[in-house]
C-alpha cells in the first residue's frame, strides 16, 4: 500500500508539473491502474481492508476542518443569495438527474439513484480553486470577486452534501421504523449545528488565546473532537451530524479567533491542517482509485454509466450559468462559473466504498451488485471530470475573463510554468502582504 501511495504521489505531481491536470487525477488513475495490472489486492487482506476503512473516517476530519477554516464569512454575509444559490441548485438538479438517470439506464431503484445522486453531486474546488486563485491574483475575474464566489460557494456545497448525504445513507441503511428514520433525518443537521457551535466555542475559550500552546491545543481540540462524532455519528446511525458539526465547529472557532488577531485562512491551525491535508491526500486518492475494477464492466455498462455522468453533469453546468445570470455575472462568467463546477474529487473519493460498507447483511444479490457498481461509478467520475475542469479552467480562464486582465493568455500560462519553490514564495509574499483578501481554499 505504501509503494503503491508513494508511486502515485510522484506521479500525480509529475502530471501536474507538465500538464495542467490536477496531480488527484495521476493519483486516481495509479491506484487504478495497480488494482487492474497489479499482482496482488491487497485489499484482501483484513489488516489493510481494515486500515483503509478507518483512514476514511479520518480523512472528513482534516477536509471537513480545513475548509471552513478559510471560508470568507463577510463575503458570503454580503452575498447570501449568490453564494447559497450556487452551493445548492446544481446540486439538487444533478442528484435528481443522476438518480433519474441511474433509474433510466442502469436500472438501478430509485432508492440507489437518489444515493449514488447525493455523492456525484458534489463539486470539489480542491481542484480549481489553486487556479482561480491564480487568476485572480493576475487581475482575471476581480470585478465580481469569482475567486471568492467559487471558493465559498464550493465549500458550502461541500456542507450541504455532507448534511443531504448522510441523512440519505442512514434513511436507505439503517433499520429502524420510518417513524424514527423521519424524525432523526429532521434532527440530524440541527443536532450537528448545536455541537459544531458549542465545541467551536470550547476551542476558543481553551486554552487562554496568550498561551504558548495554544495552536498546538486547539488543533487537537478539533481533531479528537472530530474523531469522537464522526465515529459516534456513525454507531449511532446519525448520519449527517458529524460532517456538520465539524464544519460549523472549525466555522465558529476560525470566526472567534479572527477577532483575537488571527486572520481567517492566515492562522496557526489552518497552517497545521494544511500540512495535514498534503500527507493524507495521497493515500485518499489512490486507495480510492484502488476501488476501480474493469472486469465488473463490460464495453454497455461502461458507455452507460459515462452517459449517466456526463448527461447529469451537463443538466448541473446549465444550472450554475443561469444562476450565474440571474446574479448579475456576464455571459462569460457565468460560463466560467460553470466550468469550474465540474470537477468531482474529495467527497467522492471518501464515499467511494460506504455503499458496499452499509449494505446490509441480508440484502439481495442485485443490491449487492449494486452497491459495488457504485466504485466503480464514483472512480470513473473523479477521473473524467476532474481532469476536464482541470484543463478547461486553465484553458478558458484567461479568455472568459480576460476583460478583467492586463495581460495576454499567453503571458498566464508561461506564469503557470513557474518552479514550485518560485511560485510557493510568490504565493507566499502574496499572503502576508494581503492576508485578509486572499483565498486559498482547497476543499
Amino acid at each position: 500500500m505504501s509503494g503503491v501511495i508513494i508511486a502515485a504521489y510522484c506521479f500525480g505531481h509529475a502530471l501536474e508539473r507538465f500538464t495542467t491536470i490536477n496531480p488527484v487525477v495521476g493519483m486516481t488513475f495509479m491506484g487504478a491502474l495497480y488494482r487492474n495490472l497489479g499482482t496482488t489486492n491487497f485489499l484482501e487482506n483484513s489488516t489493510a481492508d481494515s486500515i483503509d476503512f478507518h483512514l476514511r473516517r479520518i480523512y472528513p476530519v482534516i477536509i471537513l476542518t480545513k475548509g471552513p477554516l478559510s471560508w470568507n464569512w463577510e463575503y458570503i454575509k454580503n452575498n447570501p443569495v449568490k453564494v447559497f444559490s450556487l452551493a445548492t441548485l446544481p446540486w439538487i438538479i444533478e442528484c435528481l438527474s443522476t438518480a433519474f438517470l441511474a433509474h433510466i439506464l442502469l436500472n438501478y431503484q430509485w432508492k440507489w439513484g437518489l444515493h449514488l445522486g447525493a455523492i456525484l453531486s458534489s463539486v470539489s474546488p480542491a481542484v480549481i480553486v489553486p487556479t482561480v486563485v491564480a487568476l485572480k491574483e493576475r487581475g482575471l475575474g476581480t470585478k465580481h470577486e469569482i475567486a471568492l464566489l467559487v471558493g465559498n460557494a464550493g465549500g458550502l456545497d461541500t456542507a450541504f452534501t455532507e448534511g443531504i448525504f448522510g441523512v440519505t445513507n442512514s434513511a436507505i441503511f439503517y433499520e429502524a421504523s420510518l417513524t424514527y428514520k423521519i424524525i432523526k433525518g429532521l434532527l440530524a443537521i440541527f443536532v450537528g449545528i448545536c455541537l459544531g457551535i458549542a465545541w467551536g466555542v470550547l476551542c476558543d475559550v481553551i486554552p487562554d488565546h496568550n498561551d504558548l500552546y495554544a495552536p498546538t491545543v486547539r488543533s487537537l481540540l478539533i481533531f479528537g473532537g472530530g474523531i469522537l462524532v464522526t465515529y459516534a455519528g456513525g454507531y449511532l446511525g446519525w448520519g449527517g451530524t458529524s460532517g456538520v458539526a465539524i464544519m460549523v465547529c472549525a466555522g465558529v472557532a476560525a470566526t472567534r479567533w479572527s477577532r483575537r488577531g488571527w486572520p481567517i485562512n492566515d492562522n496557526p491551525v489552518s497552517e497545521v491542517y494544511k500540512l495535514l491535508w498534503r500527507i493524507f491526500e495521497p493515500m485518499l486518492f489512490t486507495l480510492s482509485g484502488y476501488f476501480l475494477d474493469v472486469s465488473q464492466l463490460n464495453t454497455k455498462e461502461l458507455c452507460l454509466i459515462i452517459g449517466c455522468i456526463i448527461s447529469a453533469l451537463f443538466l448541473r453546468m446549465l444550472t450554475a450559468f443561469l444562476v450565474g445570470l440571474a446574479n448579475n455575472l456576464s455571459i462569460k462568467e457565468s460560463v466560467f462559473v460553470s466550468v469550474t463546477w465540474i470537477p468531482k474529487a474529495i467527497v467522492e473519493a471518501v464515499l467511494v466504498r460506504v455503499a458496499a460498507d452499509s449494505i446490509l447483511a441480508d440484502a439481495s444479490e442485485e443490491d449487492k451488485r449494486t452497491a459495488a457498481q457504485h466504485a466503480n461509478i464514483i472512480v470513473i467520475a473523479i477521473l473524467i471530470t476532474s481532469t476536464a475542469g482541470s484543463v478547461l479552467t486553465t484553458a478558458l480562464g484567461p479568455i472568459l475573463l480576460s476583460q478583467d486582465s492586463r495581460i495576454s493568455p499567453g503571458d498566464f500560462y508561461r506564469a503557470q510554468t513557474l518552479s514550485p519553490a518560485s511560485s510557493f514564495h510568490d504565493s507566499s509574499q502574496i499572503r502576508r502582504n494581503n492576508a485578509p483578501s486572499t483565498l486559498s481554499i482547497y476543499l
